[in-house]
């Protein structure tokens, strides 16, 4: 049963909209007419809805979407070439019960959302870092739906996302040397694990009952948008079924939550591609997850190297000091094989630099992260190649060593994460 485009009667935004629904055909005297399916659960009876995507990066083949409008500028210019395409494969049966709208980013999607989010709903939207998925961070009703449309442990932290420092401090409590690094790096790709403030109105739920909170300002201009419109804290962890490959265009988010979720912001691509670098401001400001913002940078700012949490910390057995610290993240459905120093029949490459590994020739897929081995374009282009050499559904899919320095050490966590055996 394919997910097909319902015009609506009137245009939103500057561009056209989408609404995405499972519609079934029907025959009457007027002729055929699509009936929409809410009420269906896919699961219970057997019955799986499919969308169907023309983007190459997604493996569940056609979702056509609008493509951005919108008259701000990005946070951050791209120079990379297009993606390179992959041939769709294994379809993955979604439980359809909301109406996703898609709209493109602009001054009515950033209403739209904000209206979404104070009703209770939840909107993805595209940051700097990966596409978020966004709830009222107060209404821990909405959160729990946010949990469940992710499939996300409950004791998982979420990141709260604010306007500006005004609004971060309303809800933490920053010493000086917090302080410095927001003044630093924010906006941008950087979180701050800081104690709550005594009004602190974040739900317990998404703190997972820690006294501590993840706030981010992100330097997006369609999440800057929004968050101005709501006026409020929004927590948005990644936009994607939890544990699946991180998002870097709508189409993607759609893959995996279209009928889970209230609405789709489409922004485009994102320009960082992996997610927020997070640092713990305890008494010693420790790294809690490497991401879009280098260690070197910050330990320039502090003047002294970050910690790093302990071994059990990290693994899927404790309590997450923050997000994405569950040992089993990232990950696509293939396994994943690292530092492959050739390719086995079958593997898919995800290759970095300039090099050929002996059996590239043969492998089902190759994708290069950066052929000139730039870990900036590495970065920015490494959830969405992970998608699509998943989309060929290899034996596995063998990486090339990557340097761990810069934004190397983020690729690299999000690969041995990648790797775990699930």
């Amino acid at each position: 049963m394919p997910l097909r485009q319902a015009p609506l009667p009137r245009q939103i935004g500057r561009g056209p909209v989408l609404k995405i629904v499972a519609k079934r055909r029907s025959r009457g005297a007027g002729g055929r007419f699509a009936k929409s399916l809410e009420t269906v659960d896919f699961w219970k009876n057997g019955r799986s809805g499919r969308i169907r995507t023309c983007d190459p990066c997604v493996p569940n083949a056609v979702l056509y979407r609008a493509e951005p409008h919108s008259d701000k500028k990005a946070a951050y210019s791209v120079g990379f070439d297009a993606l390179q395409a992959a041939e769709p494969r294994n379809f993955i049966p979604v439980k359809t019960g909301l109406e996703t709208l898609i709209l493109p980013a602009g001054e009515a999607g950033a209403e739209a959302a904000a209206r979404r989010l104070a009703a209770g709903g939840l909107v993805a939207f595209p940051t700097e870092t990966v596409y978020g998925l966004g709830a009222d961070a107060a209404n821990a009703t909405a959160i729990a739906h946010l949990y469940a449309a992710k499939g996300r442990p409950a004791f998982n932290p979420l990141i709260a996302h604010v306007a500006d420092l005004k609004a971060a401090r309303r809800i933490g409590r920053f010493d000086a040397r917090a302080l410095e690094l927001a003044e630093a790096f924010w906006p941008g790709p950087l979180t701050l694990v800081v104690p709550k403030t005594d009004d602190c109105p974040v739900a317990d739920l998404a703190t997972a009952g820690l006294d501590t909170v993840a706030i981010r300002i992100p330097a997006h201009p369609v999440a800057q948008a929004i968050l101005r419109a709501f006026g409020g804290a929004v927590v948005a962890p990644s936009a994607n079924i939890s544990g699946h490959v991180s998002p870097t265009l709508a189409a993607h988010v759609a893959s995996d939550l279209v009928g889970r979720i209230d609405l789709i912001v489409d922004g485009g691509p994102v320009a960082v591609g992996v997610e927020s670098t997070i640092v713990g401001c305890f008494d010693a400001p420790m790294l809690l997850r490497p991401g879009g913002l280098a260690r070197e940078r910050i330990e320039a700012v502090l003047g002294a190297p970050l910690a790093r949490p302990s071994v059990e910390a990290e693994s899927d057995d404790s309590q997450p000091l923050a997000p994405g610290m569950l040992a089993s993240h990232y990950a696509p459905r293939a396994d994943v094989r690292l530092n492959a120093r050739e390719v086995a029949p079958g593997e898919a490459l995800l290759a970095f630099g300039p090099a050929r590994l002996p059996g590239v020739d043969a492998a089902a897929a190759v994708m290069n992260l950066s052929p000139t081995g730039d870990l900036d374009e590495a970065a920015a282009n490494l959830f969405g190649y992970l998608r699509s050499l998943d989309a060929r559904a290899p034996r596995a899919i063998a990486v090339m060593a990557i340097p761990e320095e810069g934004l190397g050490e983020a690729i690299n966590d999000r690969l041995r994460r990648a790797a775990v055996a699930r």
